[in-house]
């Protein structure tokens, strides 16, 4: 089972733009704090490596298939998956379908 190339294929065909273009690029998603208790839980699992930048988490990938989740360094407060397709590392950034925020001060 390779869950990073399944989401990839799943994904629309829309316009590509170029890793030069998307690394300065902010999202304007208002992603919903993540709270303590998840965290904690985050933290005990293999694949969560915390926050770390793109090339941090690029050095961690061998093989394809090979994937972390990590918190973003440039968009506060969101999550970021990278894996490795074809030789390649690829970022999606991870949305909340709910799209809604909670203070991070709670």
């Amino acid at each position: 089972m390779k869950p990073f190339e399944d989401a990839l294929k799943n994904q629309s065909l829309g316009p590509v733009l170029s890793k030069a273009a998307s690394v300065e690029c902010i999202s304007p998603v208002s992603p919903r704090a993540p709270d303590a208790k998840m965290l904690e839980e985050l933290k005990a699992e293999p694949w969560y490596q915390g926050e770390m930048s793109r090339k941090e988490a690029e050095g961690l990938l061998k093989r394809d298939g090979d994937f972390l989740v990590r918190k973003s360094t440039t968009n506060p407060g969101s999550f970021v998956l990278t894996g490795m397709h074809n030789g390649q590392a690829k970022h999606l950034l991870l949305v909340d379908p709910e799209g809604t925020r909670s203070n991070t001060s709670q």
